[in-house]
C-alpha cells in the first residue's frame, strides 16, 4: 500500500470538519454547564495582558498569597508580643528569612510555661485593610491567631479570636471562607476544611465564570462580535441585567450570614445566574443602624441610598448607579483619584440642575472638595476592629459619624433582615438567627427567636434545625429526643448526624452515640471532628482496636489535631502502656496547655504513679479553668491533700 505523502497529509487536515460548537442554550452561559471548567489566571492573561497585569496588582489579586515575608505588608522583625487577656496567651510574629512564624507563649511569675511555634503557609487580604493568615496541614487548612491591621499599623488579635472565644491555631478555613477570599480551589466536600490546588489570589473566573469553553471557542477561532452581540461562552459582567450585575458583587460584598439552599455548595454560584437561587443573606437590623455595618457590606448599605434608589426608578431617568459605576476592579482602588469619584457624582447631580454643594468652602478645600468625605464617610466596622472604609450609604451627615464599633454594644435587635428576597420560608429564616449565633454573637436572645420561628412551624420535629437549636442550646435530652424519632441511616446531613451523636454521647449512651457518628463519618469520611469524636465514643465503650484506627487516621492527617493525642494516650493507658500514654497526654498539652480533657488524664496518671507533686499543677490549672466543676474540686482536694501530708 502506498503511503501518503507529508503534503498529502497536510492537505487532508485543512479540509478536515472544524471541532463542533458546543450547544449553549438560548440565554444561557457555558459557563454555568456542570461540563465547564475552571482554566486559571494564567490562560485568561494569553489574550488579556493588560487587565491581567492591572489586577495582579490589584485588592482581589492579592487577596491570597503564600507566606513570605517580601510578599507581606507587615513589620515581622522584633515585633511586641500580642497578650490574649482572656487566655493569658501572648503571640509574636516573626521571621526567619523568608519563612513566616508565629510564638505562642504563657508567662506566669516570670517563667514561661508554654512555647509552641507554628508555620504560616498563606497570607489572606490584600493589605488595603488587613493581613491575616493561613497554616496548612495536608491540606486542611486553619486560620492562625495573628492579623495585621494595615491603617493602624499595628500587629492584633483577628477578628473573633477575643473575649475568650479564641480559636488559637484550630479555626477552620470552610469552603465559604475559601469561596471569596481565593480564587476556585478544590474543595474536599466530605471534609470541614480540606482543600487543594490552592490559587493565589481571586482569578479572573470568580467574575467572570469558568472559562474553558470560552478558550476552546477562541482557539477554534470561533469569535464573537462582541460590538453587536453578547459573547456566551463567557461572562461580562458589564453586559448582565442590573441585578444579575449586583449579583456577582453581592456574592462576596453582601456580607452576613449565608445560608445556602439545600443541595447546595459554597461555590455552585456562577456568575450571570441569580444569587438568590443558590442563598439566602441575613443580617440583623438594629435601632441605630445607620451606623451599624460590616467590612464587607458595601452592597447593602449602597441600596439604602437615595441615590441608589432613585436611579433604579426609570421614571427618574437616571443612570442606573452599580458597583462599576465606580470601581474598577481590575485596577488598585489607588488609582482611581478622588477627582474620578467626584466626576462620578457631579455627572449625575449636574444633570438634575442641583445647586453647588453648599458645605464652606473652608471646609471643602480641607477635604480637597471630596463628595465621599462628607457624605460616604470613614468609619469603624462592627465585624473587624482596628479598620476604616467608606460607607456606602451616601446621605447628608448631619453629624459625624459615630463609631459603629461602640454603638454595636448599645443596641437591640429588631429582627433580621433578608437582603437578597424580601420573603423567606421561616426554617431559611431559623437557620439565619442559629447561623448569627454560632458566627458572630453567642447572645440567648437569636437561640429565642429561632426557637420561636421553629415553634410556629408545623413539619416534622425531626428538622435539622430543630437538632441544631437544641445543640446549640446544650439541650442534650432534646437533642437526643428527636434522634430517637429518627432512624440514623435515613439522615443525609452529616452535621446532624453528628449533633445527634454527640447528645447521646454526653447523656452515657455510647452504643447508640457511636451508630450516629458512624453515620456522621460516612457522610462526611474527612471530617476530623466528626472522626475525633467517634474516637472517644469507640474509647468509651472499650472498643480499643476500632478506636486506635480512627485516632491513628486523624493524627496522620492532622497531627496537631490536640484532641487526638489525649485519645491516643488514654488509648495506651487502656493497653498498659502508661509510658506511652503520659508522652502523649503531654503532646496534646504541648499544643493545647488548656485542654481539660488532656489535664485531667495527666494528673490522674501522675497522682495514681505515685508522683504526686508532679500532679499538683495540672490538678489546679483544671480547677482555675472551670472552678464550678465538682469532680475537678475533689480531684484537686485529694491531690493537694496527698501532697501535703508527704
Amino acid at each position: 500500500m502506498r503511503t501518503l505523502t507529508p503534503l498529502v497529509l497536510l492537505l487532508l487536515a485543512a479540509c478536515a470538519s472544524p471541532p463542533p460548537t458546543p450547544v449553549i442554550p438560548e440565554g444561557e452561559y457555558a459557563g454555568w454547564s456542570p461540563d465547564a471548567e475552571y482554566v486559571g489566571k494564567a490562560t485568561c492573561a494569553e489574550c488579556h495582558v493588560e487587565q491581567a497585569e492591572s489586577f495582579a496588582e490589584a485588592q482581589m489579586g492579592r487577596s491570597f498569597r503564600p507566606a513570605r515575608a517580601s510578599l507581606s505588608d507587615a513589620e515581622w522583625d522584633n515585633v511586641p508580643a500580642i497578650r490574649d487577656p482572656d487566655r493569658n496567651l501572648y503571640y509574636q510574629p516573626f521571621r526567619r528569612g523568608e519563612a513566616l512564624f508565629v510564638r505562642e507563649f504563657r508567662l506566669s511569675e516570670g517563667d514561661t510555661t508554654h512555647v509552641r511555634e507554628v508555620a504560616i503557609d498563606y497570607i489572606v487580604g490584600s493589605g488595603q485593610h488587613t493581613n491575616s493568615h493561613i497554616r496548612d496541614e495536608n491540606g486542611y487548612l486553619y486560620q492562625v491567631p495573628i492579623t495585621w491591621y494595615a491603617q493602624d499599623g499595628k500587629w492584633s488579635l483577628p477578628p473573633g479570636f477575643s473575649g475568650g472565644d479564641s480559636f488559637r491555631f484550630d479555626r477552620p478555613i470552610t469552603e465559604q471562607c475559601m469561596a471569596c477570599h481565593d480564587g476556585p480551589a478544590e474543595y474536599a466536600a466530605s471534609s470541614e476544611n480540606r482543600f487543594s490546588d490552592i490559587p493565589h489570589g481571586i482569578e479572573c473566573e470568580n467574575c467572570h465564570g469558568p472559562g474553558s469553553v470560552h478558550v476552546e471557542a477562541i482557539r477554534a477561532g470561533r469569535i464573537v462580535d462582541v460590538t453587536n452581540a453578547i459573547d456566551y461562552t463567557i461572562v461580562n459582567p458589564a453586559k448582565l441585567e442590573l441585578e444579575r450585575q449586583d449579583d456577582v458583587c453581592q456574592r462576596c460584598h453582601m456580607q452576613g450570614v449565608a445560608v445556602l439552599k439545600d443541595g447546595v455548595t459554597a461555590n455552585d454560584y456562577r456568575p450571570g445566574q441569580r444569587l438568590a437561587d443558590h442563598m439566602d443573606v441575613f443580617w440583623p437590623r438594629f435601632p441605630d443602624s445607620t451606623t451599624q455595618f460590616l467590612m464587607a457590606s458595601h452592597p447593602d448599605r449602597l441600596q439604602m441610598s437615595a441615590c441608589w434608589q432613585a436611579s433604579r426608578d426609570p421614571a427618574q431617568g437616571m443612570e442606573p448607579i452599580t458597583c462599576l459605576t465606580c470601581h474598577d476592579p481590575h485596577q488598585p482602588v489607588q488609582a482611581t483619584t478622588s477627582v474620578q469619584y467626584n466626576a462620578t457624582c457631579i455627572n449625575c447631580h449636574a444633570s438634575q440642575q442641583v445647586q453647588e454643594c453648599s458645605e464652606d468652602l473652608t471646609a471643602r478645600l480641607a477635604v480637597e472638595n471630596n463628595c465621599s468625605s462628607c457624605h460616604m464617610p470613614e468609619s469603624g466596622t462592627i465585624d473587624i476592629p482596628n479598620v476604616r472604609i467608606t460607607d456606602h450609604n451616601i446621605r447628608v451627615v448631619e453629624d459625624a459619624p459615630e463609631s459603629a464599633v461602640n454603638a454595636a454594644s448599645r443596641t437591640d435587635l429588631l429582627r433580621m433582615a433578608s437582603l437578597l428576597r424580601p420573603e423567606v420560608e421561616p426554617e431559611v429564616l431559623a437557620a439565619a438567627y442559629l447561623t448569627y449565633y454560632e458566627e458572630f454573637a453567642h447572645r440567648p436572645v437569636f437561640l429565642d427567636s429561632a426557637r420561636a420561628i421553629l415553634g410556629r412551624i408545623s413539619s416534622n420535629q425531626a428538622h435539622p434545625q430543630r437538632v441544631r437549636l437544641a445543640f446549640l442550646s446544650e439541650d442534650w435530652n432534646e437533642v437526643t429526643r428527636i434522634g430517637s424519632t429518627l432512624s440514623s441511616s435515613s439522615v443525609t446531613d452529616a452535621w446532624t448526624a453528628y449533633r445527634v451523636g454527640e447528645g447521646y454521647l454526653t447523656l452515657g449512651e455510647v452504643p447508640t452515640a457511636i451508630t450516629w457518628l458512624e453515620r456522621a463519618t460516612f457522610l462526611a469520611p474527612d471530617h476530623l471532628r466528626f472522626l475525633d469524636k467517634l474516637g472517644t465514643a469507640y474509647l468509651a465503650m472499650g472498643r480499643l482496636e476500632d478506636a486506635e484506627v480512627v485516632v491513628d487516621d486523624v493524627l496522620n492527617r492532622s497531627p496537631s489535631f490536640a484532641s487526638a493525642w489525649n485519645n491516643r494516650g488514654f488509648l495506651r493507658l487502656n493497653q498498659g502502656d502508661l509510658v506511652g500514654g503520659e508522652e502523649d497526654f503531654r503532646k496534646a498539652l504541648e499544643l493545647d496547655p488548656d485542654l481539660e480533657q488532656a489535664l485531667g488524664n495527666l494528673a490522674s496518671l501522675l497522682f495514681n504513679t505515685g508522683r504526686i507533686p508532679e500532679s499538683v499543677p495540672y490538678a489546679t490549672r483544671l480547677l482555675f479553668l472551670n472552678p464550678q466543676n465538682p469532680e475537678y474540686r475533689q480531684f484537686w482536694q485529694a491531690v493537694s491533700g496527698a501532697g501535703a501530708s508527704e
